[in-house]
């Protein structure tokens, strides 16, 4: 699918560090998509496809460090020739759209804990299927 993508924006970062390392961690990371209905000129794009925001919470403490992550990050987007609904957008196109976003939280954490820790922690996030069909 084709689209227009507009600027990733950062809602929130947050960085704590921790008495100590924490030896499970937590890598909570979503991903969320809501329907955006443009007001005045920009209605009119909405011939072209719908409008989407993308937001990716996110709550992680990595297994084995002693730092703490948190925020969000969004982009909005405007599929084209797509006129669904947000819950309509197939899983593949979506963590396709939602990746740049998700690499931001692995960016942001590296370069702060670069700072932080004088040492770069590398997250690596991969897309997990949530359904049960196993």
């Amino acid at each position: 699918m084709k689209s227009n993508k507009f600027p990733i924006t950062v809602k929130s970062f947050h960085f704590d560090m921790l008495e100590n390392a924490g030896a499970q961690g937590n890598q909570d990371i979503q991903i969320s998509v809501r329907d955006v209905v443009p007001e005045g000129e920009a209605e009119k794009e909405t011939k072209q496809g719908n409008f989407f925001e993308i937001n990716v919470p996110f709550d992680i403490t990595p297994p084995g460090e002693a730092f703490h992550v948190s925020g969000t990050i969004s982009r909005y987007l405007q599929v084209i020739d797509f006129h669904g609904h947000a819950s309509e957008l197939p899983p593949e196109e979506l963590e396709k759209f939602s990746r740049p976003l998700v690499e931001y939280v692995e960016t942001l954490t590296y370069s702060v804990t670069s700072v932080a820790l004088n040492r770069g922690v590398q997250l690596n996030f991969h897309a997990q299927s949530t359904d049960d069909d196993s």
